[in-house]
């Protein structure tokens, strides 16, 4: 297992932060297979103040979640398209006062971050932010050490190639500073998240991120949809050889693969989820996949949204991917008796 009391060390690039702040962060981790492109973010958090940074260096406690899932596909009109919002307003039943549904990209450049007015001016109406996860909670950086690792003693030099982990750990010095040796018992896919800089041009940014400094800001209370080990039991459903698969061949490619998360930014910045959602959906591998990923959880959501939504106006923010498709949010919440709106 790895040493609880060992220093992670991540890079992290941010600007316009605020001194002072103690902040989390949310990177996606890009895996590829045969065409296929899995995205996990992982998040980093730290009980440290944290300033202005660029290749910085920090301890860290990653959170893995399966998000995206998205790869080369010639996208098909979907049935039902959405309108093109990231921002949406849920109403009715038995509210007393409406919220509202961000969907989110965990990682991004600096360069292609936006908050529009309208996003800006729900949160400031929100009493309170949920994510995710609970990122105030303190407890999460030592359910994430007693959870990142294997069962059964496999390690990541036991399922890759000597040439795969050799290059793996070669990235892994470049982007950390240290090999992957520190992280060898983590899950696959996981441990690829250490590389995440490898797609991002110039510097990182996060809504996660954002929104955490500006609900601190706002003294608004902040919590979260879901738990570590439930984020983390979502890719417990693909086994390591699978995950080693998928990590092998992302790292025979990288460049292609920059291109695929080139493609679900532009997606992500034109506001199209429902293009995002097809997207992911039709090139996540199957539908067991997606349903794993993506369907158990959004179920999950929607009754914590509608018990949490009963006590007032609430921001929830989730992964874009999440918002659209048959067993998306919008209609999963929809089809249990509630308005839901895009905000322009």
């Amino acid at each position: 297992m790895i040493d609880k009391t060992s220093p992670f060390l991540a890079k992290a690039e941010s600007e316009n932060r605020r001194p002072g702040n103690q902040f989390i962060q949310k990177t996606d981790t890009i895996v590829h297979k045969k065409g296929r492109l899995i995205a996990v973010n992982l998040s980093l958090s730290t009980n440290q103040k944290i300033p202005c940074m660029n290749t910085l260096k920090h301890p860290f406690l990653a959170l893995v979640s399966l998000l995206f899932v998205a790869g080369c596909a010639t996208l098909k009109q979907p049935a039902n398209t959405l309108d093109e919002s990231l921002l949406w307003k849920i109403e009715g039943k038995d509210l007393k006062k409406p919220s509202y549904l961000y969907g989110t990209i965990h990682v991004i450049s600096q360069s292609d971050f936006f908050l529009t007015d309208a996003t800006k001016a729900a949160f400031d109406e929100s009493q309170e932010i949920v994510l995710e996860l609970d990122m105030d909670d303190p407890q999460m950086g030592m359910q994430m050490m007693q959870l990142a690792g294997m069962k059964d003693g496999q390690t990541l030099d036991k399922l890759l190639a000597d040439d795969d982990y050799q290059q793996l750990d070669s990235l892994v010095k470049k982007n950390m500073g240290m090999g992957i040796s520190m992280f060898n018992n983590w899950q696959p896919i996981l441990a690829f998240s250490l590389i995440v800089q490898e797609f991002i041009e110039g510097q990182m940014a996060s809504y996660e991120m954002s929104f955490v400094q500006m609900a601190q800001a706002a003294e608004k209370n902040l919590t979260g949809l879901e738990t570590v080990a439930e984020q983390i039991a979502a890719m417990g459903n693909i086994s390591y050889e699978t995950q080693a698969d998928y990590l092998a061949e992302q790292l025979d490619d990288l460049e292609s693969n920059r291109e695929l998360f080139r493609t679900m930014v532009d997606l992500y910045k034109q506001q199209k989820i429902t293009d995002l959602e097809t997207y992911i959906v039709e090139s996540s591998g199957g539908d067991a996949f997606a349903e794993h990923l993506l369907k158990d959880r959004n179920e999950k959501w929607v009754d914590r949204i509608h018990e949490k939504a009963k006590e007032g106006t609430i921001f929830f923010a989730v992964g874009a991917g999440h918002l659209a498709g048959e067993n998306g949010v919008i209609n999963l919440l929809r089809k249990a008796g509630f308005t839901v709106t895009a905000v322009e």
